[in-house]
Protein backbone atom coordinates (compact mmCIF):
# COMPACT_ATOMS: atom_id res chain seq x y z
CA UNK A 1 0.00 0.00 0.00
CA UNK A 2 1.76 3.14 -0.91
CA UNK A 3 1.81 5.87 1.87
CA UNK A 4 -0.18 8.97 1.96
CA UNK A 5 1.79 12.17 0.92
CA UNK A 6 1.44 15.16 2.86
CA UNK A 7 -0.98 17.92 1.74
CA UNK A 8 0.60 20.72 0.65
CA UNK A 9 2.87 18.16 -1.44
CA UNK A 10 0.29 16.13 -3.20
CA UNK A 11 -1.34 19.93 -4.02
CA UNK A 12 2.42 20.90 -5.60
CA UNK A 13 2.11 18.46 -7.46
CA UNK A 14 -1.13 19.30 -9.43
CA UNK A 15 0.06 22.40 -9.35
CA UNK A 16 3.12 21.66 -11.08
CA UNK A 17 1.40 19.27 -13.64
CA UNK A 18 -1.09 21.55 -15.15
CA UNK A 19 1.59 24.29 -15.10
CA UNK A 20 3.01 21.69 -17.60
CA UNK A 21 -0.20 21.04 -19.87
CA UNK A 22 -0.50 25.15 -19.44
CA UNK A 23 3.56 25.20 -21.57
CA UNK A 24 2.69 22.37 -23.78
CA UNK A 25 -0.97 24.06 -25.40
CA UNK A 26 0.55 27.30 -25.33
CA UNK A 27 3.81 26.58 -27.72
CA UNK A 28 2.20 27.66 -30.78
CA UNK A 29 1.15 31.31 -29.56
CA UNK A 30 5.46 31.81 -29.27
CA UNK A 31 7.04 33.83 -32.22
CA UNK A 32 8.78 30.99 -34.47
CA UNK A 33 12.48 30.50 -34.81
CA UNK A 34 14.55 32.14 -36.74
CA UNK A 35 17.40 29.72 -37.10
CA UNK A 36 17.87 27.18 -40.21
CA UNK A 37 18.74 23.94 -38.29
CA UNK A 38 16.50 21.13 -38.06
CA UNK A 39 14.35 20.71 -35.06
CA UNK A 40 16.31 17.70 -34.32
CA UNK A 41 19.60 19.60 -34.34
CA UNK A 42 18.27 22.11 -31.96
CA UNK A 43 17.02 19.78 -29.48
CA UNK A 44 20.13 17.62 -29.28
CA UNK A 45 22.11 21.13 -29.04
CA UNK A 46 19.96 21.78 -25.83
CA UNK A 47 19.86 18.53 -24.12
CA UNK A 48 23.52 18.73 -24.59
CA UNK A 49 23.75 21.71 -22.89
CA UNK A 50 21.04 20.92 -19.88
CA UNK A 51 22.51 17.53 -18.95
CA UNK A 52 26.01 19.01 -18.75
CA UNK A 53 25.22 21.49 -16.64
CA UNK A 54 23.50 18.98 -14.27
CA UNK A 55 26.22 16.40 -14.74
CA UNK A 56 28.27 18.79 -12.73
CA UNK A 57 26.74 18.75 -9.27
CA UNK A 58 25.12 15.33 -10.26
CA UNK A 59 28.06 13.27 -10.93
CA UNK A 60 29.49 12.66 -7.54
CA UNK A 61 25.99 11.15 -6.08
CA UNK A 62 25.26 9.54 -9.54
CA UNK A 63 28.93 7.74 -8.98
CA UNK A 64 28.51 7.27 -5.12
CA UNK A 65 24.65 6.27 -4.87
CA UNK A 66 23.60 4.55 -8.00
CA UNK A 67 24.53 1.53 -10.33
CA UNK A 68 25.77 2.42 -14.14
CA UNK A 69 23.49 -0.47 -14.46
CA UNK A 70 20.33 1.66 -13.05
CA UNK A 71 21.59 5.31 -15.07
CA UNK A 72 21.59 3.10 -18.15
CA UNK A 73 18.09 1.64 -17.93
CA UNK A 74 16.48 5.26 -17.34
CA UNK A 75 18.86 6.68 -20.06
CA UNK A 76 17.16 4.07 -22.63
CA UNK A 77 13.85 4.53 -21.21
CA UNK A 78 14.31 7.94 -21.44
CA UNK A 79 15.09 8.30 -25.03
CA UNK A 80 11.71 6.43 -25.49
CA UNK A 81 9.85 9.00 -23.91
CA UNK A 82 11.12 11.89 -25.27
CA UNK A 83 14.44 11.10 -28.31
CA UNK A 84 12.09 8.16 -30.32
CA UNK A 85 9.16 10.78 -30.69
CA UNK A 86 11.29 13.36 -31.57
CA UNK A 87 13.05 11.97 -34.12
CA UNK A 88 9.67 9.83 -35.77
CA UNK A 89 7.81 13.07 -35.49
CA UNK A 90 10.28 14.92 -37.54
CA UNK A 91 10.31 11.89 -40.28
CA UNK A 92 6.48 11.72 -40.23
CA UNK A 93 5.84 15.62 -41.18
CA UNK A 94 5.75 15.09 -45.04
CA UNK A 95 3.49 12.22 -44.35
CA UNK A 96 1.17 12.89 -41.62
CA UNK A 97 -0.17 16.14 -40.47
CA UNK A 98 0.54 17.53 -37.10
CA UNK A 99 -2.90 17.50 -35.88
CA UNK A 100 -2.89 13.93 -37.11
CA UNK A 101 -0.50 13.00 -35.01
CA UNK A 102 -1.50 15.17 -31.89
CA UNK A 103 -4.34 12.99 -32.15
CA UNK A 104 -2.70 9.73 -32.34
CA UNK A 105 -0.71 10.42 -29.08
CA UNK A 106 -3.54 11.58 -27.27
CA UNK A 107 -3.90 7.21 -27.52
CA UNK A 108 -0.60 7.36 -24.86
CA UNK A 109 -2.78 6.88 -21.51
CA UNK A 110 -4.78 4.07 -22.68
CA UNK A 111 -1.58 2.50 -23.24
CA UNK A 112 -0.05 3.20 -19.28
CA UNK A 113 -3.30 1.88 -18.63
CA UNK A 114 -2.23 -1.63 -19.95
CA UNK A 115 0.94 -1.67 -18.81
CA UNK A 116 0.27 -1.05 -15.50
CA UNK A 117 -2.20 -3.05 -15.55
CA UNK A 118 -0.15 -5.99 -16.96
CA UNK A 119 1.85 -5.67 -13.47
CA UNK A 120 -0.25 -7.88 -10.93
CA UNK A 121 0.74 -5.58 -8.48
CA UNK A 122 -1.62 -2.84 -10.05
CA UNK A 123 -4.69 -4.64 -11.27
CA UNK A 124 -7.58 -1.88 -10.52
CA UNK A 125 -5.63 0.12 -12.85
CA UNK A 126 -7.43 -1.34 -15.63
CA UNK A 127 -10.96 0.60 -14.92
CA UNK A 128 -8.97 3.49 -16.22
CA UNK A 129 -9.11 1.86 -19.57
CA UNK A 130 -12.56 3.06 -20.78
CA UNK A 131 -11.70 6.87 -19.69
CA UNK A 132 -9.04 6.95 -21.89
CA UNK A 133 -10.76 5.54 -24.81
CA UNK A 134 -13.54 8.28 -23.90
CA UNK A 135 -11.40 11.27 -23.76
CA UNK A 136 -9.09 9.76 -27.15
CA UNK A 137 -12.62 9.96 -28.77
CA UNK A 138 -12.95 13.30 -27.80
CA UNK A 139 -9.97 14.38 -29.22
CA UNK A 140 -10.31 12.39 -32.42
CA UNK A 141 -13.96 14.99 -32.65
CA UNK A 142 -12.34 17.67 -31.37
CA UNK A 143 -9.83 17.60 -34.11
CA UNK A 144 -9.87 17.14 -38.20
CA UNK A 145 -8.33 13.90 -37.75
CA UNK A 146 -8.64 11.34 -41.11
CA UNK A 147 -6.83 8.13 -41.85
CA UNK A 148 -3.92 8.58 -44.63
CA UNK A 149 -4.76 7.26 -47.83
CA UNK A 150 -1.31 7.10 -49.40
CA UNK A 151 1.04 3.88 -49.09
CA UNK A 152 3.76 6.37 -47.11
CA UNK A 153 1.01 8.03 -45.31
CA UNK A 154 -0.02 4.21 -44.10
CA UNK A 155 3.35 3.33 -43.35
CA UNK A 156 4.04 6.23 -40.96
CA UNK A 157 0.66 5.99 -39.16
CA UNK A 158 2.10 2.47 -38.53
CA UNK A 159 5.43 3.49 -37.05
CA UNK A 160 3.47 6.44 -35.35
CA UNK A 161 1.46 3.87 -33.53
CA UNK A 162 4.55 1.67 -32.59
CA UNK A 163 6.15 5.03 -30.69
CA UNK A 164 3.03 5.57 -29.27
CA UNK A 165 3.46 2.11 -27.45
CA UNK A 166 6.76 2.99 -26.71
CA UNK A 167 6.01 5.78 -25.35
CA UNK A 168 3.53 4.44 -22.87
CA UNK A 169 5.75 2.15 -22.06
CA UNK A 170 8.53 4.17 -21.15
CA UNK A 171 5.86 6.41 -19.06
CA UNK A 172 4.93 3.94 -16.79
CA UNK A 173 8.35 2.43 -16.59
CA UNK A 174 10.43 5.32 -15.81
CA UNK A 175 8.31 6.12 -12.78
CA UNK A 176 9.78 3.41 -11.28
CA UNK A 177 12.73 3.52 -12.16
CA UNK A 178 13.41 6.99 -11.25
CA UNK A 179 12.52 6.05 -7.50
CA UNK A 180 16.27 5.98 -6.65
CA UNK A 181 17.45 9.14 -8.48
CA UNK A 182 17.15 12.48 -6.93
CA UNK A 183 16.22 15.83 -9.61
CA UNK A 184 19.37 16.70 -10.61
CA UNK A 185 21.02 13.14 -11.25
CA UNK A 186 17.67 12.03 -12.88
CA UNK A 187 17.65 15.70 -15.22
CA UNK A 188 21.79 14.96 -15.96
CA UNK A 189 20.72 11.36 -17.38
CA UNK A 190 17.56 11.77 -19.05
CA UNK A 191 19.34 15.00 -20.89
CA UNK A 192 22.39 13.54 -21.79
CA UNK A 193 21.40 10.07 -22.96
CA UNK A 194 18.84 12.10 -25.11
CA UNK A 195 21.31 14.37 -26.18
CA UNK A 196 23.78 11.38 -27.48
CA UNK A 197 20.69 9.74 -29.51
CA UNK A 198 19.80 12.85 -30.81
CA UNK A 199 23.15 13.36 -32.22
CA UNK A 200 23.33 10.06 -33.23
CA UNK A 201 20.40 10.42 -35.78
CA UNK A 202 22.01 13.52 -37.11
CA UNK A 203 24.90 12.21 -37.83
CA UNK A 204 23.32 9.07 -39.47
CA UNK A 205 19.61 10.55 -40.98
CA UNK A 206 20.18 13.79 -41.90
CA UNK A 207 21.81 15.53 -44.41
CA UNK A 208 25.86 16.16 -43.75
CA UNK A 209 24.94 19.54 -45.42
CA UNK A 210 23.38 21.04 -42.59
CA UNK A 211 25.37 22.64 -39.62
CA UNK A 212 25.67 23.55 -35.85
CA UNK A 213 26.01 27.33 -36.31
CA UNK A 214 22.66 27.74 -34.94
CA UNK A 215 24.00 26.97 -31.44
CA UNK A 216 23.06 30.48 -30.11
CA UNK A 217 19.53 30.12 -30.91
CA UNK A 218 19.82 28.04 -27.27
CA UNK A 219 19.68 32.13 -25.96
CA UNK A 220 16.51 31.99 -27.07
CA UNK A 221 12.44 32.31 -25.48
CA UNK A 222 12.16 28.76 -26.71
CA UNK A 223 14.72 27.21 -24.99
CA UNK A 224 13.59 28.70 -21.46
CA UNK A 225 10.68 27.12 -23.12
CA UNK A 226 11.62 23.80 -23.60
CA UNK A 227 14.37 24.09 -20.41
CA UNK A 228 10.87 24.69 -17.97
CA UNK A 229 9.11 22.64 -20.05
CA UNK A 230 11.82 19.97 -19.14
CA UNK A 231 12.31 20.50 -15.68
CA UNK A 232 8.81 20.28 -14.93
CA UNK A 233 8.18 16.64 -16.66
CA UNK A 234 11.55 15.11 -14.89
CA UNK A 235 9.92 16.31 -11.78
CA UNK A 236 6.50 15.00 -12.24
CA UNK A 237 7.77 11.73 -13.73
CA UNK A 238 9.30 11.05 -10.33
CA UNK A 239 6.81 12.60 -8.16
CA UNK A 240 3.11 11.50 -10.23
CA UNK A 241 1.43 8.12 -10.61
CA UNK A 242 2.03 7.46 -14.31
CA UNK A 243 -1.50 7.05 -15.26
CA UNK A 244 -2.52 10.27 -14.07
CA UNK A 245 0.82 11.89 -15.94
CA UNK A 246 -0.47 10.29 -18.98
CA UNK A 247 -3.72 12.68 -18.43
CA UNK A 248 -1.38 15.12 -20.25
CA UNK A 249 -2.36 13.75 -23.85
CA UNK A 250 -5.34 14.81 -23.12
CA UNK A 251 -5.97 17.65 -21.34
CA UNK A 252 -2.80 20.04 -23.75
CA UNK A 253 -5.47 19.19 -26.50
CA UNK A 254 -7.87 20.77 -24.47
CA UNK A 255 -6.13 23.34 -23.36
CA UNK A 256 -4.95 24.20 -27.05
CA UNK A 257 -9.07 23.59 -28.33
CA UNK A 258 -10.06 25.93 -25.41
CA UNK A 259 -7.04 28.84 -26.07
CA UNK A 260 -8.12 28.54 -30.13
CA UNK A 261 -11.27 29.37 -29.13
CA UNK A 262 -10.29 32.51 -26.97
CA UNK A 263 -7.81 33.93 -29.79
CA UNK A 264 -9.39 32.90 -32.93
CA UNK A 265 -13.17 33.22 -31.98
CA UNK A 266 -14.00 29.96 -34.07
CA UNK A 267 -17.86 28.95 -34.65
CA UNK A 268 -18.93 26.16 -31.87
CA UNK A 269 -20.18 22.79 -33.80
CA UNK A 270 -22.32 20.02 -32.22
CA UNK A 271 -19.16 17.69 -33.17
CA UNK A 272 -16.81 19.78 -31.12
CA UNK A 273 -19.34 20.28 -28.66
CA UNK A 274 -19.69 16.40 -28.12
CA UNK A 275 -15.79 15.99 -28.59
CA UNK A 276 -15.42 18.68 -25.51
CA UNK A 277 -17.47 17.02 -23.26
CA UNK A 278 -15.92 13.31 -24.27
CA UNK A 279 -13.01 15.04 -23.73
CA UNK A 280 -13.67 16.69 -20.31
CA UNK A 281 -15.21 13.51 -19.06
CA UNK A 282 -12.38 10.82 -19.89
CA UNK A 283 -9.87 12.84 -18.34
CA UNK A 284 -11.60 14.17 -15.24
CA UNK A 285 -12.09 10.77 -14.51
CA UNK A 286 -8.33 10.16 -14.86
CA UNK A 287 -7.69 13.44 -12.85
CA UNK A 288 -10.22 12.81 -9.99
CA UNK A 289 -11.12 9.27 -9.16
CA UNK A 290 -9.22 7.93 -6.56
CA UNK A 291 -7.74 4.55 -7.54
CA UNK A 292 -4.92 2.00 -6.72
CA UNK A 293 -2.05 5.51 -6.56
CA UNK A 294 -1.70 8.19 -3.61
CA UNK A 295 -1.79 11.29 -6.30
CA UNK A 296 -5.55 12.03 -6.15
CA UNK A 297 -6.06 14.47 -3.99
CA UNK A 298 -8.44 16.15 -5.73
CA UNK A 299 -11.40 15.38 -4.99
CA UNK A 300 -15.36 15.96 -6.23
CA UNK A 301 -16.86 15.78 -2.68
Amino acid sequence: MPTARPQQTRWSIWFVFFALCLLLSSSWLLPAGTTDESPITQQACFYSLVGLIALIPAYRRVRARLQWRACLRVAAVSILLLGVPAVLGEWARNGISDINRAALFALVPFVVVMVAAARESEPSVRRFSIPTLIGFGGVLLLLPFSFPTSPRGQIIFGVLLVAIALVGFASESLYRLLRGFGMIEALAVVALSNAVFLIACHLVNLPSAESWSGVSSLLSIHSLYNLVELLLLVWLVREMSPVRLAARYLIVPLFTVLEGFAFLHPPLTVRMAAGLALLIAGAAYLLLSRGWDSDAVLSIR
